[in-house]
């Protein structure tokens, strides 16, 4: 088959041949950015041979950072469309270099990123010229399109119905405060769950209805406090239970005796709730942990696998075959470093977060329906294009140009070469380039990577944000808030509660505040950011896994947890012996 890029390719033949391997066929690299070791694989070699790109320079850390720092779900400003003129919500902090118009216009037909193509210029860099463009194409102020409703304070999300400050969640209802989602209704202050209904600060959890405080768990009713539990119905404080009713506390009960013991606890009094959440702390202490989270997954190794095969070093993925380094991903194939999306083949070093359907996708973000791609973003239903921005039902485009399919493949030969002789080519976007400040950033929210002081080290860049503050009188601090719900008014609705320990100003919702009254649960008293941040904490999103020793077979295995950490592990075997 005659090659389409045939200068591009004698090069990286070229430097293939050249590749010093061990007798793994491996090779140890150290990181550019971080200095630490890392190992590329021999399956790695044959991935990037096959993808015809060249061996990373980027530890995995360092490359999941680079994405992670590509966008921004969480944190939501105010600002002013430069299409309409009008305040809209955004993702991009105030003063922004970007130019931001609201979604409803950015996904239509007003405006034609064709408008903004420029000509490559040869004796400047890609990335140079990539960001001059990135300043001039226009970019959605959220990620989302008009299958939402009543649902503006959203971002990542789609087909969502009367929900405020959700993010990267598809087809939900009623969700407040809420990351991570699918299928999912009435849930407040939740993280990561699939099929629920009625839950409150719960975190990963697979069909749960009704549960409150209630982590790692699945096809759990009416509970509370639970961690690592199955297929529970009315139980309050348990670790690693299994098919039971009426525990309290890891203690199996009647049922007079358990409704007894629920009545008698006020859980809408702060102070008690409190006392409740260090009780539960200190339980979990107690909690036996599988080295890692698998489900159906052969030849493995990740966190929170499932239905999957031949994939390393992934977190949160279901049905998908040969992946490696990647987070968020469904049903995807023969990819590496990529995360979030569905229905992915052929990818590496992306960011899609709630999009679907790419093939062949490299270096790029935020790419929908779309095959043939290299350094794009925010592409929509095109193929073969390359350094675009913006485009939609486009192909043979450079720097959003239109191009002949022969010049298109003549001019992209030239820019790759000319990309890999001056090593820029083969990994996803510089930190010079990351469209919003480090601190406002996916990577921020993560615990392994909040570290801002490192991230400046490595070129991110650190913002001073500017939030306009609400000068409403009617303010309340946290302490001044009554301490049991059934003692707040509805005058609440009114106030602005100041967060003074964070510096920051939030306020009620009538659907949270009906949400607290319903279920007993007393009003919050930190900042939704805050409580975001601290649930996306929660987890420790490194691409690095442990040898442990479990303490129960004294097999050597591999793990997601730090082998100095305080949880007891076990071996997957072991786990599953001991908790039945």
């Amino acid at each position: 088959m005659t090659s389409k890029t045939p200068k591009f390719d004698q090069a990286l033949d070229e430097y293939f041949s050249k590749l010093e391997l061990d007798e793994k066929g491996g090779q140890w690299r150290v990181c550019r950015f971080s200095g630490e070791k890392f190992y590329v694989r021999l399956e790695d070699v044959e991935f990037y041979k096959k993808m015809r790109v060249p061996l990373p320079t980027l530890s995995p850390n360092e490359r999941f950072r680079s994405k992670l720092a590509f966008f921004n779900s969480y944190q939501l400003f105010r600002g002013v469309s430069a299409f309409s003129g009008k305040r809209i919500v955004s993702a991009y902090p105030p003063g922004t270099k970007f130019k931001i118009f609201e979604h409803q216009a950015w996904f239509g037909d007003s405006w034609d990123p064709l408008e903004y193509g420029r000509n490559f210029v040869d004796d400047k860099s890609f990335f140079t010229q990539f960001a001059d463009l990135q300043k001039q194409v226009p970019r959605p102020n959220l990620f989302t399109d008009t299958s939402n409703i009543n649902s503006d304070y959203t971002n990542a999300s789609t087909r969502l119905k009367n929900c405020f400050l959700a993010f990267d969640s598809l087809d939900g209802e009623n969700l407040y405060y809420f990351t991570g989602g699918l299928n999912v209704r009435d849930c407040v202050d939740c993280d990561s769950m699939y099929e629920a209904e009625i839950c409150y600060e719960a975190q990963k959890g697979t069909k749960l209805y009704k549960c409150f405080f209630c982590e790692l768990s699945e096809g759990c009713i009416e509970s509370y406090f639970l961690f690592d539990c199955r297929n529970c119905t009315k139980c309050f404080g348990g670790v690693n239970l299994r098919n039971k009713q009426y525990v309290f506390f890891n203690e199996q009960l009647t049922k007079e005796e358990y409704e007894k013991k629920i009545a008698k606890i006020n859980l809408g009094d702060f102070e008690i709730l409190k006392e409740y959440k260090n009780k539960f702390k200190e339980l979990k202490k107690g909690a036996i942990h599988p080295s890692l989270h698998l489900k159906n997954a052969v030849n493995s190794i990740g966190e929170t696998v499932e239905n999957c095969r031949d994939c390393y070093f992934v977190y949160y993925i279901a049905e998908c075959e040969q992946m490696a380094y990647s987070l968020g991903c469904l049903g995807y194939k023969d990819s590496y470093d990529v995360i979030g999306g569905t229905n992915g083949g052929k990818c590496y070093e992306v960011i899609t977060v709630s999009t679907e359907n790419i093939y062949n996708i490299k270096f790029s973000a935020f790419i929908n329906d779309s095959t043939d791609l290299e350094y794009c973003d925010l592409l929509r239903n095109c193929h073969d294009c390359f350094g675009c921005i913006g485009l939609r039902n486009k192909s043979f485009c450079i720097f959003n140009k239109q191009y002949e399919e022969s010049e298109y493949w003549s001019l992209v030969d030239d820019i790759k070469a000319k990309m890999l002789r001056e090593g820029g080519y083969g990994e996803f976007f510089p930190p010079a380039l990351m469209p919003v400040p480090y601190n406002a950033s996916y990577a921020s929210f993560y615990r392994g990577f909040d570290d801002l002081e490192i991230a400046k080290r490595y070129g991110y860049s650190i913002e001073t944000i500017d939030v306009p503050s609400d000068d409403s009188e009617d303010m309340i601090l946290p302490k001044d808030l009554p301490q049991d719900i059934k003692n707040v008014d509805d005058a609440i609705l009114e106030k602005v509660i100041f967060d003074k320990e964070n510096g920051k100003k939030f306020r009620i919702t009538p659907y949270e505040l009906s949400f607290y009254r319903t279920h007993n649960l007393p009003l919050p008293r930190q900042h939704p950011d805050l409580r975001i941040k601290r649930r996306t904490n929660f987890w420790y999103l490194k691409m690095q896994f442990n040898d442990l020793i479990c303490p129960k077979c004294q097999k050597k295995v591999l793990s997601y947890f730090d082998p100095k950490g305080p949880e007891t592990v076990y071996c997957i075997d072991c786990y599953h012996k001991e908790i039945v």
